[in-house]
């Protein structure tokens, strides 16, 4: 539905009709409808080698999981999960970079102890992690996923990072 401009020149004991209450309710739907979606699921396995991201926040993989959304202003939901494979029991570092500054600290949004099958076969780990904005001023804006990490990881495709305004 489309967005009516609210009556504003209301007189003193005027009448609330069924055209105003129906404008209304249109408006309430278009104020919905507002709300920006955007997303990436993964095709193909995202391979980080040893030794590539270390200590320092990297993004995952630009091609794919910055997104960039344009809101009206609010806020916002950030949201990943995937499985990340493994070849020996690590730490795990994920942040969401927005405009180019991190949420999370040294550390990072999201920590977790991967874990490896024994006898040092590979592992696969579902991971998942929500992160609410607030108070995101309207315009364009650009989320990164990003890790740390001290070893070889994989994303296996499937793995889902999505922005919404709510």
């Amino acid at each position: 539905m489309a967005w009516t401009t609210p009556k504003t020149d209301w007189a003193t004991g005027e009448l609330v009709t069924a055209a105003d209450v129906n404008a209304i309710g249109e408006n309430l739907v278009a104020l919905k409808q507002l709300s920006a979606v955007v997303s990436h699921t993964t095709t193909a396995d995202i391979d980080v080698p040893i030794g590539t991201i270390g200590n320092t926040f990297v993004d995952v993989a630009t091609d794919n999981l910055n997104l960039t959304i344009t809101t009206a202003g609010g806020d916002v939901m950030v949201h990943f999960h995937g499985s990340i494979k493994v070849w020996d029991r690590r730490f795990i570092y994920l942040d969401i970079e927005v405009d180019g500054a991190r949420l999370g600290g040294d550390d990072g949004t999201f920590t977790h102890q991967l874990v490896e099958v024994s006898g040092g076969k590979h592992a696969n780990n579902l991971l998942s992690f929500t992160r609410l904005i607030q108070n995101l001023s309207a315009g364009s804006h650009t989320f990164k996923l990003q890790w740390k990490g001290d070893y070889n990881y994989t994303i296996k495709a499937g793995a889902q990072f999505w922005v919404r305004e709510i």
